[in-house]
Parts: structure tokens; sequence; C-alpha cells
């Protein structure tokens, strides 16, 4: 997070690109998740790099989480895919 800020890069979600200072003021300034792109039980046991790292809202952190029957973990991308796919289907 913190090295996001240094960047002077928005302090958004890599997925849908939510701000939570944007949206919340003062309270959400400065505030987001960090998700490990790849899952630590498939990663292994090693020191984690900025690399392994993305900025989440709550929101799509919890889906790249979200498992069902049949499915596994998804990679931030493969959710901003699955978002853009129901847009187009939906006309969004």
């Amino acid at each position: 997070m913190e090295h996001v800020q240094r960047r002077g890069l928005p302090l958004q979600c890599d997925v849908c690109a939510f701000d939570f200072a944007r949206t919340y003021g003062e309270l959400g300034l400065g505030y987001i998740e960090v998700h490990h792109v790849t899952p630590l039980y498939v990663a292994g046991v090693r020191e984690t790099r900025l690399e392994d790292l993305v900025c989440l809202c709550a929101n799509c952190h919890r889906m790249c989480h979200r498992t069902r029957p049949g499915e596994s973990w998804r990679t931030p991308a493969t959710l901003r895919e699955l978002m853009r796919k129901h847009a187009e289907a939906t006309n969004q």
C-alpha cells in the first residue's frame, strides 16, 4: 500500500478501480486491502515480494477468494475478465 502511494499512484482496487477515499472521504483515506495474487498454499513458503501482491477493495477481495464446487481461487485478472464479460452480456 505504501509502495503504491510513494509512486504517486492512486490507492484503488486493481480490479474495479474502487477508491475508498473518493467514496468515504477522510475515513477511507489510505485504506485498501492487500491480496496475494497466488495463494500462499500454492506459492509455497518464501519471502513475499511486491509483485506477489495486489490492492483490492473488500468486494473484489472476497470474490477472488470465493469458490464454488469445481472451482478454485481466481486471480484479480480472472475476476476483471469475468466482470467485463458480465457487463457485456448485460449491456452495462
